[in-house]
């Protein structure tokens, strides 16, 4: 028997911004989560504050919560392999390009079918190209997803004031979230 194929919905949720037009691919019931850790990582971080922000996602993740974000920096990407060992891993992925056409791996689609993975765009579906102004605007929605769900608000917001990093080349593979 085949497994049913995942398609791309419009969705609508309380810790989603009425501004945009949210699509997700997976259950969106992950965003009922009450832990949340974001995974927003400057390229500009030195190898230590990488390691030390590593350590503490993870032990986030060990402990309950999901954690949300583009991993699509080379940080979050390095952060997004570690996390990927763990198999109690929750997680919501919050892409800075339309969803439609996205490529889902076996694995992925295991996970999203696991309720384990949530991919989530508020990209128009005319946006597809991987753009530094597309990447600070959705690490601008993770942290409201977050704030609407912790009452201090996001930990790592002053990550986003980091100096600017050239954009990432083309073959940056948007995907390389997922083992």
């Amino acid at each position: 028997m085949a497994s049913e194929k995942i398609i791309v919905q419009t969705v609508q949720h309380p810790r989603l911004s009425t501004e945009t037009t949210w699509t997700a691919l997976g259950d969106i019931a992950l965003l009922d989560a009450t832990r949340w850790v974001p995974v927003i990582l400057s390229r500009s971080l030195s190898p230590n504050q990488i390691a030390i922000e590593a350590q503490r996602i993870e032990a986030e993740v060990r402990a309950g919560a999901v954690a949300i974000g583009g991993f699509v920096s080379s940080p979050e990407k390095q952060v997004a392999h570690q996390l990927a060992r763990i198999p109690e891993l929750k997680i919501v992925r919050v892409v800075p390009f339309s969803l439609y056409g996205y490529p889902l791996s076996e694995h992925v689609q295991a996970r999203i079918r696991a309720g384990k993975t949530l991919l989530l765009s508020g990209c128009p579906k005319v946006v597809t190209a991987l753009t530094r102004a597309n990447c600070i605007r959705t690490n601008g929605w993770i942290l409201q997803i977050c704030r609407s769900l912790t009452p201090d608000g996001a930990p790592m917001a002053s990550l986003l004031e980091a100096p600017a990093a050239p954009e990432p080349p083309p073959s940056d593979d948007p995907a390389a979230i997922f083992l």
